[in-house]
């Protein structure tokens, strides 16, 4: 489409009358459409989006993770690739058994899309891993990806790790200046964590994860290494989180949404403290939750910044926080799209106003109490090298300019030679007018009308409107040479034009040219400070999870846990964080256990009366004060805990192969065979999927070895209907065990839980009342009670008769009476069972 200027008829030149004179007009790069002297206020050209870029905007990464595993001589060595953040994670070697109980753990945590292994791997981990293969949803991926063993070579490994590109390593280094600066990022001592590390950098170049559309040239995006142990973490496994509801998927309703992507956290721990504002946040929120530390002085650092966000005086600074976190982006996926020249309109966007927020943030933990170790951390961090990033953004790039003409636009004052081009190629449509004048007074009086035109690429072009048909050489017009004819319009070449061409040149695609330039520049100062924006993003992330804690901790009244040396668990008043949201009033109980209180607690009481919940209430309070939170009580006094064991859920499955008995047992051996006196053990109705003696005697067996234990006897609470165990007395008298059970108030007719926790114990679980709240028929329930009745009391059982039993046994006596009368020797045996008994057997009886 053309947009033309027309001179205002009656002008005169060279005393001919012009009915319509030449205008100036652009053709975009793509040469569809024409935009003319009118439209200097629109955008000159079309930005045409990278069609690899575009893929990777619009595909949606679901946490594609890509782990290696090395383990040799009882070290085990792992590293992962993320392909969202971009970015390695190593975890420094640890001693693992051939139970692999920390490796999958680690895998169930990261839970990786493929796993790489040496060829030569150990048999007893590969036969680990193909299990864990067994349980992914898409079995028909090959999750094991195994590498000839030469790829896990030690030196060539670590080769391989100092070479890395990482974008924070500044290019004029030396070799000997790379290896001091890698080696100050990634311990080299750890044999297995390297072995690992190599293998994983092989993979990722063999198979050009993430980059498999680009060129050859280029490599995987890796914006930085990082290490993590788990040595000083409390452990949970899969079992325990589902337990106790820390993480709880809800699928959405629809069928068509019921996949992965339609999931959305439901009613769960993580769901109800996850208030941070930003993505980094939540994610930083994930993390810790799947990694509760044991290390005391990092929880308390934690505990401190709650207590300082929750003071009333400080809700302008928290208010303040909250504002700029929640403006503050994930850019880990925008540098590894800078890293790659492949930075969008909005990354640019993204990454200034994150930088802008992030000093803001700066500036306000800046100016409080270097006390609180967060705010140290940001004031150390958020420096010169934040601002010399937001400088240069600020002072390159001309954001209101992007936005029109959808590209990369540099401000004016940066570049003397790019502004003259500008202000030139401004200027060109004024110019061009007046060079359309001056070619159409040297043009035959028959052509009333001719346009100047700019093509990229082509250059200047004189533009005639064709008016009559004809071939190229009846176009021809003197001292024109004629170029092409598009939308019935005569292109040409004149001399004016060929000396416009060499003037000025192509000038749009010059400012381009230039544009892209320093674009490729400003990245590469950028991407030299990748480390410390990643600092930034992590410390922000951290930020944001505290203001969530300190939300939530004022919002439902939890208090700050006290972290203490010695081996004990005192809580006062505590609370279910879940129960006491779904119900109301909710009755809150104390938890005292080891040093000068009984380290093993029975409970009992009537089915229904919150025997569950409170097991479940001890275990994630001390969950909650090892992540870092606020917990659910009037105070809590929490000594280190190195794990925590649960027999509550029975995940039964299929694909294991294993009855729910056999599940619960082996939940059980793994206790056994683990727990210290820092562990803590949950164990709810255990024995209840086989005959009540067995499972009665294997719990006593259970509880006897712990009590054994002296000293060493971990925190354990179980709850049983197993009454026998207290009224026989099979377990021994010892100040280490204490009966406990719920308080109810009862008589014939009405149960009343006051749920309330007492010393003492139940002889019944009232199941009676349970199941007549239930909805279960009163004559079922009653005819039960007399059952049960006749069993405590060691009598037979009467078989019920709908008919009555006197009738029957009056029939059964008649025929009794006949067969008594009978002559065996005389009477007609057949007769008598056809005639007399089975009428009476068939139809009476």
């Amino acid at each position: 489409m053309s947009t033309n200027r027309i001179l205002s008829s009656g002008q005169g030149i060279a005393n001919r009358t012009v009915t319509s004179s030449g205008a100036a007009s652009f053709y975009t790069t793509d040469g569809d459409s024409i935009i003319g002297a009118d439209d200097e206020d629109e955008s000159l050209h079309e930005n045409h989006i990278n069609p690899v870029r575009q893929r990777l905007e619009s595909s949606t990464i679901n946490d594609q993770i890509y782990m290696s595993i090395f383990w040799q001589g009882g070290r085990l060595g792992l590293a992962y690739y993320d392909i969202e953040s971009t970015q390695i994670h190593m975890m420094m070697d640890s001693a693992e058994h051939d139970d692999f109980s920390l490796l999958q753990r680690v895998i169930r945590q990261i839970n990786p899309v493929i796993i790489v292994l040496s060829s030569k791997q150990d048999d007893r981990l590969i036969k680990t891993l193909q299990a864990y293969s067994m349980e992914t949803e898409d079995e028909t991926d090959d999750v094991l990806q195994f590498l000839p063993s030469i790829d896990f070579s030690a030196d060539i490994c670590k080769r391989r790790i100092l070479n890395l590109d990482l974008p924070s390593l500044p290019k004029h280094y030396t070799e000997s200046e790379r290896t001091l600066y890698i080696s100050s990022l990634v311990p080299f001592d750890n044999q297995c964590m390297i072995r690992a590390t190599g293998g994983l950098l092989k993979y990722l170049e063999k198979m050009r994860v993430g980059i498999e559309l680009e060129d050859t040239d280029v490599r995987v995006p890796i914006l930085d290494v990082k290490t993590f142990t788990l040595e000083d973490q409390l452990l949970l496994d899969d079992i325990a989180f589902c337990a106790l509801q820390i993480f709880h998927k809800e699928l959405h309703p629809s069928v068509y949404k019921s996949g992965q992507t339609g999931a959305k956290e439901g009613l769960s721990l993580f769901g109800i403290l996850n208030r941070c504002r930003s993505q980094i946040g939540s994610r930083q929120m994930r993390v810790w939750f799947l990694r509760p530390l044991r290390d005391q002085a990092v929880l308390k650092q934690r505990h401190d910044a709650v207590s300082f966000f929750i003071t009333p005086r400080n809700i302008e600074i928290v208010s303040a926080l909250s504002d700029n976190l929640k403006h503050v982006k994930d850019i880990q996926r925008v540098l590894s799209r800078m890293q790659q020249s492949q930075a969008s309109i909005g990354d640019w966007q993204a990454l200034y106003r994150t930088t802008y927020h992030a000093i803001s943030i700066g500036d306000l933990c800046k100016s409080q109490s270097q006390s609180i170790d967060i705010f140290k951390k940001v004031s150390l961090k958020f420096g010169e090298e934040l601002h010399r990033i937001a400088n240069l953004i600020s002072k390159i790039v001309d954001f209101d300019e992007m936005g029109i003409q959808n590209r990369f636009v540099v401000n004016p004052n940066v570049d003397e030679d790019l502004d003259e081009k500008k202000r030139r190629y401004n200027g060109l449509p004024d110019f061009m007018t007046q060079v359309a004048k001056e070619e159409l007074n040297r043009l035959s009086e028959d052509i009333t009308e001719c346009n100047v035109i700019y093509l990229p690429q082509l250059g200047y072009l004189v533009a005639i409107p064709k008016t009559s048909d004809g071939t190229d050489d009846q176009y021809a017009i003197k001292d024109l040479e004629f170029v092409f004819m598009s939308n019935n319009m005569l292109h040409y070449r004149s001399a004016r034009t060929r000396e416009l061409d060499r003037l000025l040149g192509d000038t749009q695609c010059d400012i381009q040219d230039q544009e892209t330039s320093i674009m490729h520049k400003l990245q590469n100062s950028i991407l030299e400070h990748t480390k410390a924006l990643l600092e930034v993003l992590e410390l922000c992330g951290e930020l944001d999870c505290l203001l969530a804690f300190a939300t939530c901790a004022k919002e439902f009244n939890y208090v700050k846990p006290k972290l203490v040396p010695e081996n004990v668990i005192d809580i006062k008043s505590g609370r279910h964080p879940l129960q006491e949201l779904c119900c109301s009033p909710f009755v809150p109980n104390d938890v005292c256990s080891g040093q000068d209180y009984s380290n093993i607690k029975i409970l009992t009481g009537p089915n229904a009366c919150g025997k569950s919940v409170y097991l479940k209430q001890v275990a994630v309070i001390v969950y909650m004060a090892h992540i870092g939170s606020f917990v659910p009580a009037e105070s809590a006094s929490i000594g280190p805990i190195e794990r925590i064991y649960t027999r509550i859920q029975s995940l039964d499955s299929v694909s294991v192969g294993l009855s729910t008995f056999m599940i619960d047992i082996n939940q059980m051996s793994l206790a056994l065979k683990s727990a210290t006196g820092s562990s803590l053990i949950i164990i709810d109705e255990f024995g209840k999927g086989t005959e009540m003696v067995d499972g009665m005697s294997l719990l006593c067996g259970c509880l006897t070895y712990w009590l054994e234990m002296g000293n060493r006897c971990p925190h354990v609470f179980v709850c049983t209907h197993f009454h026998s165990l207290i009224n026989q007395h099979l377990l021994p008298k010892s100040p280490k065990i204490k009966y406990m059970t719920l308080e109810t108030v009862h008589d014939e007719e009405e149960l009343l839980f006051l749920y309330h926790l007492v010393e003492g114990h139940t002889n019944s679980s009232y199941a009676s009342h349970i199941a007549l709240q239930a909805g279960l028929p009163q004559e079922i329930v009653k005819r039960g009670n007399e059952v049960s009745e006749l069993i405590r009391q060691n009598k037979p059982i009467v078989k019920v008769d709908t008919e009555g039993t006197d009738t029957q046994y009056k029939r059964s006596k008649m025929i009794v009476d006949r067969f008594l009368e009978l002559d065996l020797d005389n009477d007609d045996l057949i007769s008598f069972l056809s005639n007399e008994v089975l009428p009476i057997s068939e139809g009476q009886i």
